[in-house]
Order: C-alpha cells, then structure tokens, then sequence
C-alpha cells in the first residue's frame, strides 16, 4: 500500500488506482475486487461482495449505524488519467469515484478513533444504469440509521433533494403500405409523434415556478421503420420523466394514461400501448435531520464557510435508499457536476483531501449528537 509514501499521496495513489481501473456499467467485477482486497487490508470487518459485485464493509460497532455509499460504475468511454494544474483527469475521477475513495478513506482513519456507532461503506454497482447495486443492498435488509450517498455536489453544496423518475414506453401499430401510397393507412410514426407532442402540451401546461418544482420530459429512445419505401407498422418511443416532490408519481401516470385514452377514441385503426418501465419516488431530506446539521457543521470547520443547499433535477440512489428505509439521506462529495459525463472529467486534489476530513468529522459530529 505504499507506506513510504506520506498520507496525502497514498489518498491521491488510491484515487488514481481506481480511475485506472475502466468500470463501466455492467462490468464492475475488477474494481469490486480490488476495493475488497484494500478494504480488507485496511481492517475493515464483515467485508463481502454479494450477488449483484457490490462491495461492503464495516468499521466500530453499536448505533448510530452511518451508511457511506458512493457508485463504482461509470458511463462508457475511457479517458487517459493524467494530472494537471491540481486537477486529476480521467473517466469518474468525478462521478463518483473521487467522492468513493474519500468515503472509504474516511471510514478506515476512523477506525483508529473512538466513536460511538458503526460506518458501513458500501461501493454499488449500476448506479448509471437500472440501479440493481442499491437493490441488492435493499434485498439483503441492510440495517442503517442514516446514509450518505458519495456524488460530485461540490465541496461547498449538500444535495438535499432529486426529483423522481418516471420511465415509459410507447407504442403505436398501424398497417403499412408502399410508401408510394402513403393515404392507403395511418402512419405509426406519425401518430405515436400526435402522442408526444399532447404529452409535451401536459408538461408544459404544469410548469411551476422552478424546474426543480416541476415535471419535465424527454424522449431517449425512438424506433420506427424497417425499409426505407414502406410506412412503419410498428414504432416506439421511451420517455423520461423527471418528478417534483410535491406531484405523486401515480397522478402523472393516470395523466399519461388519460392522455392515450382519449388519443385512442380519435384514433380508432391505430392500436397504442403504454408500458412503465421504471419508477423511482422524489426524495427529500428533512432540513432539520441530525444528518444534514452534522455534515454542515464539519464544512464549517473544515472550509470555514456555510454549505449552499441545493435540490436538484436528476434521480439518484438516495431516492430509493431513503424512500424504502424511510431514514435521513443526503448526497455529497467532491468534483464538478457539470462535467460528469463529459470528455474533461476531472476533480480538484485539494477538495478531494478536504472532502476526506469532512466525511470524517461528520461522522464525529453526529455520533455526539
């Protein structure tokens, strides 16, 4: 593990060891087994990977039980790992792997401390995809009081709040022809567009005073058509929702639905499908959580300024965690949100070891609480 190095540069090491290791969802088994061999190394107790390759371990024992649970998957596309102006590069030296490394760092500095309670850290798998890693966690009943989920925020941000998601499929069957007789039948691509654009005027018509407070929409997947001269039989469409709060998942769904119902009527020799694919509720923190006022109180000592709360437009694990447990969750950690996922990924070395004692004396803070 580098001992003749000093602790500073054995906690960059380690972020670079594991930007190195190429992760993309769905082929995690690498860097799962290169954090249990370290986390094992470093005294960690209970250490396992389970079924879906998420790797798990614990340190102390007794309550407040703290979750710290950062992703191990990144979206695809290597990026060389290099250094540059204080900066680390490389495909999740953001999202999330920055956040990760500091998390599981926090966890096993505080193994040489007395505190009362115990740190699970957990690194998750497909959380850019379908989120089978949080799953699993939850399948396996884990047993925690509060969780902090490891994102790029900022260092100076709490994600106190995402909105929900909703994902649908569309379909739309017609009859084809040769498109040299386009008037002989409907058009699946043409109707299932007639759909989309009364969803677009719903979503519209339902904005609020923030995009945070209200339902948006997006198409992210489109087929129709297999030949170039007959009209599509078939055609489908997946949409993307994202939820406020206040609004119930369930309301936008008999929208959607009513929505298809009455395009149906108009519609008669067209046959429409509508299919959930994926539903995932809004989360909010309570801001007066022994959670959120330990972790703002350690960035109060660390960085000497007052943490900007922020709520925002995507979903995450810590919807699921925290609907499903019904416990205080928050996200925060190291890194530029507005460059994750994109070609110029990078984290600030200086943040990422400040984001180490933060994570640290958060935990501090609220076992004394």
């Amino acid at each position: 593990m580098g001992n003749k190095l000093n602790k500073n540069d054995r906690n960059v090491k380690l972020l670079k060891d594991i930007i190195n290791i190429y992760s993309p969802t769905g082929h995690e088994y690498e860097i799962s087994k290169f954090i249990k061999e370290y986390i094992e190394e470093l005294g960690f107790k209970n250490v396992k990977m389970d079924k879906a390759n998420n790797v798990y371990g614990e340190i102390g024992s007794g309550k407040p039980r703290i979750l710290l649970c950062g992703h191990i998957d990144t979206v695809p596309e290597k990026i060389q790992v290099k250094e540059k102006n204080g900066e680390i590069y490389g495909r999740g030296s953001s999202d999330a792997k920055a956040p990760l490394a500091s998390m599981l760092i926090a966890a096993s500095n505080l193994s040489r401390d007395k505190f009362n309670g115990k740190v699970i850290f957990a690194g998750v798998v497909d959380e850019e995809g379908s989120g089978n890693g949080i799953q699993q966690l939850l399948k396996d009943e884990i047993k925690v009081d509060y969780a902090i989920f490891g994102e790029p925020s900022g260092i100076d941000k709490i994600t106190i709040g995402y909105k929900g998601r909703l994902g649908i499929e569309i379909e739309c069957n017609t009859k084809s022809v040769h498109a040299s007789a386009p008037w002989l039948s409907e058009n699946s691509i043409d109707k299932i567009t007639e759909i989309w654009r009364e969803i677009k005027q719903y979503v519209k018509k339902n904005f609020q005073e923030s995009r945070y407070n209200s339902i948006s929409s997006s198409i992210t997947k489109i087929h129709g058509g297999e030949t170039s001269n007959v009209t599509p039989e078939n055609t489908k469409i997946t949409l993307d929702f994202r939820i406020p709060h206040e609004i119930k998942i369930e309301k936008v769904i008999r929208n959607i639905e009513d929505i298809i119902s009455k395009f149906n009527k108009k519609n008669p020799s067209t046959i429409t499908n509508l299919k959930i694919i994926d539903k995932v509720k809004p989360f909010e923190i309570n801001k007066d959580s022994k959670l959120l006022r330990a972790l703002i109180r350690s960035i109060l000592k660390i960085r000497g300024k007052r943490p900007k709360l922020v709520k925002k437009t995507g979903t995450g694990d810590m919807n699921t965690l925290g609907n499903q447990l019904e416990i205080p969750v928050l996200t925060y950690g190291p890194g530029y949100p507005h460059l994750s996922h994109t070609v110029n990924e990078c984290v600030n070395i200086e943040e990422y070891l400040e984001s180490i004692k933060i994570y640290e004396e958060t935990i501090k803070e609220l076992t004394r609480l």
